[in-house]
């Protein structure tokens, strides 16, 4: 024999009790390891076809930067640093240049500020479906929490080992 039983909790607005259904949840926010690890990926992926620099995937980012990120990504520099070397021969032919970011150890949480460290490795992806190696880079990310999300603020960058 099997038996059950079926509980149902619904609150007076209708919504069904135990759930978060109307709450704004950032899954990724909550976490400075996540958020440095996406915003540095997102932020040095450039995509030379469709966008006039890396400015460009820097403000993509905008919704997850504070302080001088922030401010650096609301609006183009001016004047516009030198372009990249390669940028054109990328644009030409559809090149993508990929960025993984991970982890370099454990954020250090100190009130509403963190430090993480994170390993940045960029390659260009060809269409002709090769890849090369671009860049790798050691980066100290410095996140801050504005009420209950973490946004990057600073990062430094310096050459992997």
């Amino acid at each position: 024999m099997l038996a059950g039983v079926v509980l149902s909790t619904e609150d007076s607005t209708g919504t069904p009790g135990g759930t978060d259904a109307g709450e704004d949840i950032d899954p990724i926010g909550t976490d400075p390891t996540s958020v440095a690890a996406l915003v540095m990926a997102g932020s040095h992926t450039w995509q030379p076809s469709v966008q006039d620099s890396p400015w460009d995937a820097l403000h993509a980012q905008r919704a997850r930067l504070s302080g001088a990120m922030a401010d650096a990504a609301s609006a183009p520099p001016d004047p516009a640093p030198r372009p990249l070397t390669e940028w054109a021969a990328w644009a030409r032919s559809g090149d993508v240049v990929s960025a993984i970011a991970r982890p370099g150890g454990a954020a250090r949480v100190e009130g509403t500020t963190a430090i993480v460290p994170v390993t940045l490795t960029q390659t260009v992806q060809h269409t002709s479906g090769a890849a090369t190696p671009y860049s790798s880079y050691t980066a100290t990310v410095t996140l801050t929490d504005t009420g209950g999300t973490w946004s990057v603020s600073n990062y430094r960058l310096a050459a992997a080992r």
